[in-house]
């Protein structure tokens, strides 16, 4: 709970499906409370708001009038961030905003000046740095314990067909494509990991019969470490899978799915058993590997769902202690979102299908 042991009022603006997910999330959170609902529609407004006790906005001017609203979660799409966000954080409203920070540099740049002249906090929900096992492989790289981090890969074959093709993700002027829209995560998990900024060395883009930028793959380095990226949109919701792979000097790290439940550490001596094992969190089997290695797997037994909705309650609650707290520092600042941005901007300049 806050010092002031008072709840910070939340706006959401954009009740869609995710949306929705958040509001349940947020619920939850003692240090907030859910203080109005806006979205264009005004039936779906009304349902939310009778949901949770609140106004109910059918237009963001009228939520940024109540003062019941401290923080704004902006869970629009990307093409509408910079403008909402700016206008959030001018009438002097925090702001959680939803991946991307903006859709361009120049305007994430803008949002970051107009919180600095309010007064008021920003933040991006970067889920992965709530996530439990994303943290423990940041802190085996921080440790040492496996030696230097030499090459990070992530393979993403996302869930693409559920989407159909009216939807505003395949119109890159509302969504900004695969890298703004998506791959700013991982850039961000990847820096976080690393424990350095990254740099997009290549890129490539693949466009389906239906004209859509469909996959994208990219190379980058950072300091030290090599890393590459696939992302593409070509599977259902049965079949989708990622995989997240970090390579050590002493060691492997894989993380399986997007929002990770299992982690696998191989080809660890067994010397360093115990070591390794303090990093992780949930359930951990440790077992033989060939050639007298060992293998740890760490599991979120809480499942899939529940680990997300619990990574938005962390970053929604590290805003909340920030507000009542104006000294202490956030976890994912303005920044970090233009770190990322700026590696989705160069992707997709140098993968530009010609």
């Amino acid at each position: 709970m806050s010092v002031t042991g008072q709840p910070v009022g939340i706006g959401l603006v954009g009740a869609g499906a995710y949306g929705d997910f958040c509001l349940a999330a947020f619920a939850d959170v003692p240090e907030v409370r859910i203080a109005a609902i806006c979205d264009t529609d005004a039936v779906r407004a009304r349902h939310f708001a009778g949901l949770y006790g609140t106004p109910a906005y059918t237009k963001l001017e009228a939520l940024l009038e109540d003062p019941a609203v401290e923080i704004v979660a902006l869970n629009t799409p990307p093409f509408l961030h910079a403008a909402q966000g700016i206008d959030s954080l001018r009438a002097g409203k925090h702001l959680f905003c939803e991946k991307p920070l903006a859709m361009r540099i120049e305007e994430g740049e803008a949002m970051r000046a107009a919180a600095e002249r309010a007064g008021v906090r920003l933040t991006v929900d970067y889920v992965m740095r709530s996530n439990p096992l994303w943290r423990a492989a940041a802190e085996i790289r921080a440790s040492g314990v496996l030696g230097g981090l030499l090459h990070m890969d992530l393979a993403n074959h996302a869930a693409g067909l559920s989407l159909p093709a009216s939807h505003w993700f395949w119109d890159k002027a509302k969504s900004g494509g695969i890298w703004v829209e998506h791959g700013v995560h991982f850039f961000d998990a990847f820096a976080w990991v690393a424990g350095a900024d990254g740099t997009i060395t290549a890129a490539q883009a693949f466009v389906n019969g239906a004209g859509q930028e469909d996959r994208v793959e990219a190379l980058a380095r950072y300091g030290s470490a090599a890393a590459h990226f696939y992302h593409g949109f070509t599977h259902d919701g049965m079949s989708e899978q990622t995989t997240i792979r970090l390579a050590f000097e002493r060691g492997d790290v894989t993380l399986w799915e997007w929002v990770p439940t299992l982690m696998e550490v191989d080809s660890v001596r067994p010397g360093l058993i115990d070591t390794v094992r303090s990093f992780l969190p949930g359930s951990v089997r440790v077992e033989e590997a060939p050639g007298g290695l060992m293998r740890l797997n760490a599991r979120l037994t809480e499942g899939k769902s529940a680990v997300y909705r619990r990574c938005i309650q962390e970053g929604i609650r590290d805003l909340a202690g920030a507000v009542r707290n104006p000294g202490v520092p956030l976890r994912v600042t303005a920044e970090h979102g233009l770190a990322s941005l700026r590696m989705a901007a160069d992707a997709e300049r140098l993968g530009r299908p010609r």
